[in-house]
């Protein structure tokens, strides 16, 4: 059924998904660039304690290129844009919503967990291999560009930091079945208290 047709990209889209954890302190200070691999760490951290935030992807390669964006809001409100109108997760339960009605359907069991953070939450910061790219503007904000190895086999993941210590943008490249893909992240409306996800 083409309203099922979502399920792929909303687990794309979730690869920066937040989890419940709570929203982090004020008094949070940027790791030092003199660390690039702890200093990635510790934006993938901040960023899970986010409780709300706004996220453009682009996907070229593997695929079709995809192109749409998802807003979320803890402790587990997703609303995702693709071609078929927006589609809403609360919970364990997705709406789609498709040909002027909306269909409940149970979220794979696990889906928020598996794509909760671009990195694993125990690997430690030793087990990657960072590099410190230098400071580079992004929409006009300031951020640190770091890469790394390590991480997943055969992947290559960018992030570009912010002075608040949270990700602007995250850029993973590797090969799906033979084929390079590259699939890019960019972040914004953090702890955005007029951001909302309402049931449809």
């Amino acid at each position: 059924m083409r309203r099922l047709s979502v399920l792929p990209l909303l687990a794309c889209l979730l690869l920066a998904a937040c989890d419940r954890a709570p929203a982090p302190t004020d008094a949070a200070t940027p790791v030092p660039a003199a660390d690039p691999a702890q200093a990635v760490l510790s934006a993938s951290q901040r960023f899970a304690a986010l409780r709300s935030f706004h996220a453009e992807l682009e996907v070229l390669g593997a695929q079709q290129p995809v192109r749409t964006a998802m807003d979320f809001v803890a402790p587990d409100r997703f609303r995702v844009q693709t071609p078929a109108g927006p589609q809403v997760i609360i919970g364990d339960t997705m709406f789609l919503q498709a040909d002027d009605a909306i269909r409940q359907v149970p979220t794979p069991p696990g889906m928020l967990e598996q794509w909760r953070s671009p990195l694993p939450a125990d690997i430690p910061a030793q087990a990657l291999q960072a590099e410190d790219l230098g400071e580079q503007t992004l929409d006009g904000v300031s951020t640190r560009h770091y890469r790394l190895r390590g991480a997943t086999a055969g992947e290559r993941l960018e992030y570009w930091v912010d002075a608040q210590g949270l990700p602007r943008q995250i850029v993973r490249s590797g090969h799906s079945n033979g084929k390079p893909f590259q699939l890019r992240l960019r972040y914004s409306r953090f702890n955005d208290p007029a951001l909302q996800v309402d049931l449809p």
